[in-house]
């Protein structure tokens, strides 16, 4: 889709975006097993931004605690952000996300890591109870709804630019 004209802050793909800037702040974590990275959007801007740490007393900091904490620290109101990060969220984290407005994740398609199994499950049934989306983002695009098996009728727009999604 071109961008909008009067709009020079059009992003084509804002997840893909979004989510490559987590994964450039993923690549300063500190921890030595599962790296992440997340920022917070509102607007098409960057609110905050975090990564995971694990300090040398064996205290796990989370990336989307993180960067809630940024947020908090510089004033910046999170109602209606989203989240991008490269780790699913820990269920604390979703908690967190809800007292603070955020009703959207997106978080990078990935096997889970086994140790953190159950308490990712927690963490998606604490989203489901507080109507919080947890999307992924695939890396690669499924190939299959890339082109339009249909033909086309009457009721269907000719021009790109008569199409009505955002």
């Amino acid at each position: 889709m071109p961008a909008p004209k009067g709009d020079p802050c059009y992003i084509k793909n804002k997840d893909r975006y979004f989510m490559s800037i987590a994964a450039a702040i993923a690549r300063g974590s500190t921890h030595p097993t599962v790296p992440g990275g997340c920022v917070l959007i509102r607007d098409r801007e960057v609110i905050g931004d975090g990564r995971s740490v694990l300090a040398s007393s064996k205290v796990e900091i989370d990336c989307i605690t993180y960067a809630i904490a940024t947020c908090a620290k510089r004033g910046t109101p999170t109602t209606g952000a989203v989240i991008y990060s490269t780790r699913y969220p820990f269920s604390a984290s979703v908690f967190q996300a809800h007292l603070m407005g955020i009703r959207r994740f997106v978080v990078a398609a990935h096997e889970w890591e086994p140790y953190y199994k159950d308490e990712f499950r927690r963490a998606a049934r604490l989203a489901r109870e507080l109507s919080i989306a947890i999307e992924p983002l695939f890396d690669d695009v499924d190939q299959r709804f890339v082109d339009n098996p249909h033909e086309l009728d009457e009721f269907d727009p000719k021009e790109k630019s008569k199409l009505d999604n955002d």
